[in-house]
């Protein structure tokens, strides 16, 4: 089959898994800025739902995403675009955010300490999905 008949379907889905990653990411920093100035053993529950969550949604959402995005760049010739590159940036610093505060759920429930916030993590990531969406969708040369 060749890429251009399933490339509105490749579209879709990259569509669908930027959605669970965006709102899991955004879920996570509303739950932590929530809880974070509760007793760490108080957050403890919360941390580990958090863990199974990002493993079970977020993490493969990212991981769709890439894969996804990847292969319509590819398949459209678009590696070499400014517009992609610049996209790109802000999908690498998302894909750290997510790292960042997955590796922070992770040291709080193996040491107890207490989850910390990411200031301005919210802002962040609705602009930068902001950029991205308009990037795509504008695709500038």
């Amino acid at each position: 089959m060749m890429v251009a008949a399933i490339y509105p379907y490749l579209v879709a889905a990259h569509v669908a898994a930027v959605v669970f990653l965006v709102g899991g990411l955004l879920a996570q920093e509303r739950i932590v800025n929530a809880i974070s100035q509760s007793p760490p053993e108080a957050q403890t529950g919360v941390l580990v739902a958090l863990q199974r969550f990002e493993r079970t949604v977020t993490t493969p959402a990212l991981l769709l995403t890439w894969i996804l995005g990847l292969s319509l760049a590819l398949s459209a010739g678009w590696l070499s675009s400014g517009w992609l590159i610049v996209k790109l940036i802000f999908v690498v610093a998302l894909s750290a955010l997510h790292g960042l505060r997955s590796g922070r759920i992770r040291r709080c429930l193996r040491t107890g300490a207490s989850v910390e916030k990411i200031p301005g993590a919210d802002l962040g990531i609705v602009v930068a999905m902001l950029v991205i969406a308009v990037l795509a969708l504008v695709k500038p040369v």
